[in-house]
């Protein structure tokens, strides 16, 4: 396949996901609407008596109460989590940040910069690897990811799960807790293009802070695959919320 037609598809699939993104952040006011009911979810018993946790801030405004999504963080096996990707970083060539000021995260070296409503699309010149950040807002009084003492990756992961599901073939894999607070789960999916489907994989970051949780997908075709642990490893040391 000529690497034009492969950076078509691959954009075409980054398009398709981000479209559904958009539509869900209009139609929800930038708050996805499962966040309340994994706030409000029963917490376990933490492996030693948790101190008090520090005051929750309050967003502008409150998100509208969507029936309880059944989702229980479980208590972290160590107090460390690993680095979201410890291979080799590809090398950054700069810093996008978003024009709303939420978030900023690391360009890899030649890549374009597509910025979108609510979004951002950044991908590599032959188009075989792609990724996005799509910010989302806490919810009111009880953010979601911040339980100290807790692999909070599961209420994550189903934050994830519930975007980027519509995309075609997706299938996620168990998430696992990163060093940076949030959580790693590593997806597939297909690309149809004129009848004719092939694999596409990647991986999703999705880290909280006191009031933005940011979901990172990188996509890749076949020919971009190798490059997945290098950018994540470059990506999860550049994104951070501003806000």
């Amino acid at each position: 396949m000529k690497p034009g037609m492969k950076r078509n598809q691959l954009l075409i699939w980054s398009l398709t996901i981000l479209s559904m993104v958009v539509i869900v952040l209009i139609s929800h006011s930038h708050t996805f609407p499962f966040l309340p009911a994994i706030a409000q979810t029963s917490k376990p018993s933490p492996i030693s008596p948790p101190s008090s946790p520090p005051g929750s801030p309050s967003p502008a405004s409150s998100p509208t109460p969507f029936p309880p999504v059944p989702v229980t963080p479980s208590a972290l096996p160590s107090p460390l989590a690993p680095p979201a990707s410890d291979a080799t970083p590809l090398p950054l060539g700069g810093t996008y940040q978003d024009s709303a000021r939420r978030f900023k995260v690391g360009v890899l070296e030649n890549y374009k910069v597509s910025p979108l409503a609510g979004s951002v699309l950044i991908e590599s010149p032959d188009g075989s690897l792609a990724y996005t950040v799509v910010p989302q807002s806490q919810p009111l009084g009880n953010p979601i990811g911040l339980i100290a003492g807790y692999d909070n990756s599961e209420s994550l992961a189903k934050i994830a799960t519930t975007v980027f599901q519509r995309g075609e073939g997706f299938q996620p894999t168990p998430a696992r807790p990163e060093a940076g607070g949030g959580a790693v789960m590593d997806w597939t999916g297909t690309l149809t293009i004129g009848g004719n489907a092939q694999p596409v994989r990647g991986v999703i970051l999705v880290r909280p802070s006191a009031q933005t949780i940011l979901l990172l997908l990188i996509a890749a075709t076949q020919a971009g695959q190798d490059q997945i642990p290098g950018a994540l490893s470059a990506l999860a040391t550049s994104l951070e919320a501003i806000q």
